[in-house]
C-alpha cells in the first residue's frame, strides 16, 4: 500500500493506557466513523505500515481513543506518536450528492463550458467563503477558480474532468 491510496483521519497523539491504546487527534469531518472502524493504516513520512485490525475504538470529547491488534503495550502505542492513521480511498465516507474530497478533485482536467483545457487541479485552497481550485496548466500558468455554482458548472468524476464558466476577471 502507498500513501497515495490513503486518507488521513487522524494522528496518534500519545498512548492511553498500559494495554495498547492510543489518543487519537481527529483529523476528519466524521468523528463518528470511528466507532465503525475495522481495518486501518499507519503513515509516517512515505512508511505505511498495515493494515491493521482495530480492536476497539470509541470518542472522547474531541478525539478518539484506538487500539490495534498487535499493539499491546504502552510502549508501542508510545513509539507511534505523531504517526497518522489513514483509511483508503474505498474506506473513505460517503459524501452526499454534490460534495467531493479533495483527493476526488486533485488531478482532474478542467475544460470551459466552451470547452477550452484550461489544465489540471493542482491544489484546493480552503477558504470560509469557499475553496479555491488551483488549476495549473503545462506550461505551469496558474488560474483560480472560485468553486461556487456560478463557476464550477459540472464535476464528472466517472469520466473525469470538470466543467467551469469563466466569469469575467477570473484569467
Amino acid at each position: 500500500m502507498n500513501r497515495d491510496e490513503l486518507v488521513t483521519i487522524g494522528q496518534v497523539t500519545s498512548a492511553h493506557g498500559v494495554r495498547g491504546e492510543m489518543n487519537l487527534a481527529l483529523l476528519t469531518d466524521f468523528p463518528e466513523r470511528v466507532r465503525r472502524l475495522k481495518r486501518v493504516y499507519l503513515v509516517s513520512g512515505e512508511e505505511v505500515r498495515g493494515p491493521y485490525a482495530v480492536t476497539r475504538a470509541r470518542l472522547a470529547g474531541p478525539k478518539a481513543i484506538i487500539k490495534l491488534e498487535g499493539i499491546d503495550t504502552r510502549e508501542a502505542a508510545k513509539a507511534l506518536s505523531r504517526w497518522e492513521v489513514a483509511v483508503t480511498k474505498d474506506d473513505v465516507v460517503e459524501l452526499p450528492p454534490g460534495h467531493y474530497y479533495y483527493f476526488q478533485l486533485v488531478g482532474l482536467p478542467v475544460y470551459t463550458t466552451e470547452g477550452e483545457y484550461l489544465g489540471k487541479v493542482s491544489e484546493i485552497i480552503d477558504l470560509p467563503s469557499n475553496d479555491v481550485y488551483v488549476v495549473r496548466n503545462d506550461a505551469g500558468q496558474e488560474v483560480l477558480l472560485p468553486a461556487t455554482r456560478e463557476v464550477v458548472k459540472e464535476i464528472n468524476l466517472e469520466e473525469k474532468y470538470l466543467k467551469v464558466y469563466l466569469i469575467p476577471g477570473l484569467r
